[in-house]
């Protein structure tokens, strides 16, 4: 079967994929540890989702323990078929491997353009090459815990819990801003360090985000 991506599964068992019989209207592509959660908060609001992972003992275990996962490879058209994407309203890509991700993004927001895609990125940089396929609803993996963890700083050294949720508020939106703001110089097609456009944008940038950042948090410790 064609698939959407090269194979990067050589080290895992042979074993048939299971046949999915009744699809649900919320794809999970990869049941980690984004898929899993995801999975039991749809679950928990009523709604019937199809679950898809490629790792085989990781599956056996979760079906232990009652965990509804296909096993198969989520990148190929022939079981996302099957897992009805064509009739899905979301699909959740959560898949350990940064390329797959980012091609199975683009292959759905290209063949089906009504499926709300929503994206794990492993970072920055991964964000800006699913932002370049066309994928706008991009999560960043360690991004949330990261700010929950500098909450929890501040409060450690004294700042009111109130006053330390709206610093993270001013952070997260000026690094949701700034992201924006220099996307579309970031080039996909090259590596990091040859991105001279993308670098020469947030070096310029980065002075004027340090600075109104700074006033912002300055602001809330002095005003609330």
């Amino acid at each position: 079967h064609e698939r959407v991506i090269t194979d990067h599964f050589i080290n895992e068992e042979v074993r048939d994929e299971d046949e999915i019989e009744e699809p649900g209207e919320i794809i999970i592509a990869g049941y980690g540890r984004i898929g899993t959660i995801v999975d039991r908060m749809l679950l928990a609001a009523g709604y019937k989702t199809t679950v898809i992972d490629y790792d085989s003992k990781q599956i056996d275990m979760l079906r232990r323990l009652g965990a509804r996962v296909h096993f198969g490879d989520a990148t190929r058209p022939d079981l996302l078929k099957a897992a009805g994407i064509d009739r899905a309203r979301v699909l959740v890509i959560a898949i350990d491997d940064v390329d797959s991700v980012t091609q199975l993004a683009e292959y759905a927001v290209q063949n089906f353009p009504d499926l709300h895609v929503i994206a794990s990125a492993r970072n920055r940089h991964h964000v800006y090459d699913l932002w370049a396929v066309g994928c706008r609803d991009i999560i960043r993996e360690t991004y949330d815990s990261s700010l929950r963890v500098g909450r929890s700083a501040y409060e450690a050294l004294g700042i009111p819990r109130a006053k330390s949720r709206k610093m993270v508020e001013a952070f997260n939106d000026l690094d949701h801003r700034a992201m924006l703001e220099v996307a579309d110089s970031y080039d996909p097609a090259l590596p990091l360090e040859k991105n001279d456009a993308y670098v020469a944008r947030v070096k310029e940038m980065r002075g004027p985000w340090e600075q109104e950042l700074g006033n912002r948090i300055r602001e809330i410790l002095r005003d609330g």
